[in-house]
Parts: structure tokens; C-alpha cells; sequence
């Protein structure tokens, strides 16, 4: 059996297609949406994995609202040696996080092209990214099988059309994810990009001559796909392009945009009123970077902070946020308040928890005008790719939306104003993609 698997930023599904049938497969049975799989991980001390709802669940159990305590290690004892004193021994110690009952990771797929990202350490394991990923496609690739009830003999995965800007970083990230798949004993594994996935499955139901884009906004890429349908079954895929804009970049644009003055920003420090370090506040532009706070060098400084700030409040929201492993609620308050403002003009992003106590009223005026900058990279990625392909918005018959990001009204704005309204259509936003590497998994027994 073949089958589709869409590996998400976000979110990850899978599915089979027998040739006229297309069946979503339950990747997760923590969630409410079974077919739809949190592309999440959890390691507990121990070393036992999780993925999805249950690996969310586990961190939020365990870590959420717990006091970071650091304790000395005894590492052992080294020579040294000294021109006046000769060689002697020396004790080695090193502080560690004590009560960590296991690390969360997130939107691993982003971290493909990030060369800095090679290894991390899991209580005293180091880790490659790509054996991180592997983890979570094994796990993923078991619960096909048992699914499925038969062997998978092979597998089309998406892939971003482009996983970074540069030529260098985007054939980096490939090569890592083709090496995790490796890792990860998948059998007889194809790549495909993610917009002509959901191209197909798309073409399946059409019956009349037509020019498609497709914009498949997820929550690391956005890729855009022009494809020629003929009415009778045959499809041509004329031009591809993507850029690396996702709905994890405007979650940062909120926090960042809006969150700050609620941790400090803009306080000064003793009677000097130094400012306080931007370096530090700068950490909270991703949840994965808000735990390296956790190093005791920015808890020294945080700290000191509270004692001299003058902004006093705000620096022990900081202090709760990094000590109480409150990153991964708050960055859920913001991805939530994003959705809300997909349906209302303003929306309320509030933090109740620890020494956390605020309510942000963010107006979707002041959302879209943070993620201007993106709207223009995505517009300027529709224009290469119609001029790619030689033809104009008038030229294209529809336009069809998936992916998470893709229900932003300020991008459903833009699709408007280059091809008109009449021409936009949704589809399934969370599972278009694997509908689509099904099928051609199908075509390409």
C-alpha cells in the first residue's frame, strides 16, 4: 500500500486513495480531529516519545506553572596545568536544570534550514535535527500501518516548493529532511510539492477546461502552484514558487508587535536607568527560544532586573514566563487571538497566570498593518509566479485556498483585489495536501 503524508510546520495528515476513493487516516487519537496530527514531540527524561495532542498534553502536565531549578553537576576532575604552580587537579562543575520532566519541541520542519540547528541536548543525549524529525515520522509511519492494516510499501511526502529564500539554505533543508526520512526506515520515499498536492486533489472533482492557482499558506511556507486542466482528466503544472512566510512568522509579528511592553520592554535598570538588555526580550520572538532563557546567565539578569527595574510588574511577567515554562501558553493565546481576528475587527489577547496578569485588545487594523511586510513578500510570490508562467490574473479561472494561513482575511484581500472575488474558493484547509500526495501515490504504483 502507498500512501500521501503532508509533514507540516503545524499540523501533519496522511492519507490513501485506492482510485476512487480518498481516505483521511486517524494519525491521532488524543485529538479531537483525529486526521490531523500537532507536528509536535515530546521527550520525557526517561526517553520515551510522544507526538501530536499527547506530546502537547505531556509538556503542559508536567512543565507548565513549574519553577526551572538549577543545581551544580559534578562533571569530574581535570588537570591543569600552571607555570607557577605546576599541574593540578581540578573539580569540574556545571549547572543543570534538575526537574525538567521532559522537552517540548515544535515546528521542527522551520528548523531545516537553519544551519545553527545541528544538535541539542536532551538530558544528556545529543540529538541531531534530523533524528528529532526522524522520531516523529517513525511514530507517525507505525500509526499508518496499524491504520491501514497492511505494510506501507511507499510514500509521497510534501515538501515546501521552497523551504528558505536563499538556494543555499533551501538545498540544506532538503537534504535534512531526505536524511531524516532515511533515518527514520521510510520505505520507498518520493518528495512532491505541497501546492501541486493540493493541485491534484483539486483536479480529481474538476470536469471543465480551466487555469488553477493554487496559494497554500501553512504555518511555515507559503507555495503557489498554476495549474492547466483540460476537462477530461489531464492536468499540466505550469509554474511553482513559494517563499518562507507562515502562520509561526505572524505569531511572532503579535508577540513582538504587541506582547513586549508586557515583559519589560522599555524599562530602565538602578540609578543610572540603564536600559534593560533588548538581547534578552529578544528571546520571546519564538517559543523555542524563550526555554534557552532558562540558562541561568538570563535568569542572573532577570532577576537583577526585578530587584532595580523600575517597571517592576512587567519584569516579573518576564521572570514567571521564563521560570514557569509559560512560552508555549502564551504563543497559544496568540495563535488563538489570530484566528479569532479571521472573524471579528478586534479580538482580546490576555494572560492570567504566575505573575502574567494582562489584556491586549489588538484591533485586526493594527494585526495587518504588523504582517504588511509579508503581505508583500506573498504578493510579490503570486506576481513571479504568473509571470513564470506567462499569463496574467485575468487569465487564471480560479483560485483555491488551503492551509491555516490561508483564511487571513488581509491575504483572502489581496487573492481579491489581483483575481476578484468570484474566482477564490477554500478547500480543506488542514488535509487538502495529503488528499493530494495520495493520489499520487496512487498514479505513481
Amino acid at each position: 500500500m502507498r500512501v500521501g503524508l503532508d509533514f507540516g510546520t503545524t499540523n501533519s495528515s496522511a492519507a490513501v486513495y485506492d482510485g476512487s476513493r480518498l481516505t483521511l487516516l486517524p494519525l491521532d487519537p488524543v485529538s479531537s480531529s483525529p486526521s490531523i496530527l500537532r507536528s509536535t514531540l515530546f521527550i520525557t527524561r526517561e526517553g520515551a516519545a510522544y507526538i501530536g495532542r499527547a506530546a502537547i498534553n505531556h509538556f503542559t502536565e508536567g512543565n507548565v506553572g513549574r519553577e526551572v531549578v538549577y543545581e551544580w553537576k559534578y562533571l569530574g576532575d581535570a588537570e591543569m596545568t600552571f607555570a607557577e604552580l605546576g599541574t593540578q587537579q581540578q573539580a569540574l562543575y556545571v549547572k543543570v536544570e534538575v526537574n525538567a520532566p521532559g522537552r517540548l519541541f515544535r515546528s521542527l520542519k522551520t528548523g531545516l534550514r537553519d544551519r545553527s540547528f545541528r544538535h541539542t541536548n536532551v538530558f544528556g543525549i545529543s540529538y541531531s535535527l534530523e533524528e528529532l524529525i526522524a522520531i516523529v515520522l517513525r511514530l507517525i509511519y507505525e500509526r499508518i500501518e496499524a491504520s491501514i492494516g497492511q505494510k506501507v510499501t511507499g510514500m509521497v511526502i510534501g515538501r515546501p516548493v521552497h523551504y528558505a529564500a536563499s538556494r543555499e539554505a533551501d538545498a540544506l533543508a532538503f537534504e535534512r529532511m531526505q536524511a531524516a526520512c532515511r533515518l527514520a526506515e521510510l520505505p520507498g520515499v518520493t518528495f512532491l510539492d505541497e501546492p501541486i498536492g493540493a493541485a491534484l486533489a483539486y483536479a480529481r472533482e474538476v470536469r471543465s477546461a480551466q487555469h488553477a492557482l493554487v496559494f497554500d499558506f501553512g504555518g511555515g511556507t507559503l507555495d503557489v502552484t498554476i495549474m492547466r486542466l483540460d476537462g477530461r482528466g489531464r492536468r499540466q503544472f505550469i509554474a511553482t514558487d513559494g517563499v518562507p512566510v507562515g502562520g509561526d512568522l505572524l505569531d511572532q509579528r503579535l508577540v513582538m508587535g504587541r506582547l513586549m511592553p508586557h515583559f519589560g520592554e522599555g524599562a530602565t535598570l538602578g540609578a543610572r536607568r540603564l536600559p534593560f538588555p533588548t538581547h534578552v526580550l529578544e528571546h520571546l520572538s519564538e517559543w523555542q527560544t524563550i526555554s534557552d532563557m532558562t540558562q541561568p546567565k538570563y535568569l542572573e539578569i532577570i532577576d537583577e532586573a526585578v530587584a532595580i527595574g523600575d517597571r517592576t510588574k512587567e519584569l516579573k511577567a518576564l521572570r514567571s514566563l521564563v521560570r514557569q515554562n509559560y512560552g508555549l501558553p502564551m504563543y497559544e493565546a496568540v495563535e488563538q487571538t489570530k484566528v479569532q481576528l479571521s472573524e471579528a475587527d478586534t479580538a482580546v489577547l490576555g494572560m492570567h497566570m504566575g505573575e502574567i496578569d494582562f489584556d491586549e485588545t489588538v484591533p485586526r487594523w493594527d494585526f495587518e498593518r504588523l504582517i504588511g511586510p509579508d503581505v508583500r513578500a506573498v504578493s510579490a510570490c503570486i506576481d513571479r509566479v504568473l509571470a513564470t508562467a506567462g499569463m496574467r490574473p485575468k487569465d487564471i479561472d480560479v483560485v483555491l485556498r488551503t492551509g491555516g494561513s490561508s483564511r487571513i482575511p488581509r491575504f483572502i484581500k489581496m487573492l481579491a483585489e489581483k483575481f476578484g472575488t468570484a474566482k477564490l474558493q477554500e478547500m480543506d484547509v488542514f488535509t487538502g495536501v495529503a488528499s493530494g500526495m495520495a493520489i499520487a501515490a496512487y498514479e505513481r504504483a
